[in-house]
């Protein structure tokens, strides 16, 4: 229990009446101070929130951004002189074009994608072990055109299905045409 002394000490060291004139400011200047130092603190915190919830909007903007940017680009890919067939067909990729542009160094900066890749309709229903990926070597029994690949982490993959064709000989030449899908990466921002 609290003896009645230690109350009438307590009472005398902070009771700020019986105080002088100067020892009463400097108290009322203390809480002044700490009081603005609680009120920039609290502004500081809301400040901090608010800038948090703006940079989350900011970034998830421009994820939906670049997505979209892809998108539109991966729509109009096929039909790019790079891809399109020679007979002009609409969303028509030329195979034997598709080759050469495996894994050329020049076209890793040339379109603004993660990746670049072609699958043909025979690799949907494959796992990704038995997929056969493209060379000059093993062309046209494989399955995947791999045009570049950066490796990112966080990567979108986006894509649009096209016609495949290519150009064979039995009595004479025709175009032998498949489904398949253009798939490009965009980099996702975390």
């Amino acid at each position: 229990m609290i003896s009645k002394k230690s109350i009438r000490v307590f009472n005398q060291l902070f009771n700020l009446k019986n105080l002088p004139d100067s020892k009463r400011s400097q108290i009322k200047i203390q809480e002044m101070a700490f009081m603005i130092v609680a009120v920039v603190l609290f502004f500081a915190l809301a400040g901090l929130f608010l800038f948090s919830i703006f940079y989350v909007n900011m970034v998830k903007e421009a994820n939906s951004l670049r997505e979209f940017k892809t998108l539109s680009s991966v729509v109009n890919l096929a039909n790019s002189p790079e891809f399109s067939c020679v007979d002009l067909r609409t969303n028509c990729v030329d195979e034997d074009k598709l080759i050469n542009l495996v894994d050329r160094k020049t076209y890793r900066n040339f379109w603004q994608f993660s990746s670049l890749r072609v699958i043909k309709s025979s690799a949907f229903n494959k796992t990704e072990s038995e997929i056969i990926k493209c060379n000059l070597g093993n062309y046209p029994n494989c399955d995947e055109f791999v045009i570049y690949d950066k490796k990112v982490k966080n990567e979108r993959l986006i894509q649009s299905h096209v016609a495949l064709c290519r150009t064979e000989y039995e009595i004479d030449y025709y175009d032998k045409c498949e489904i398949g899908k253009l798939i490009a990466g965009t980099e996702v921002i975390s």
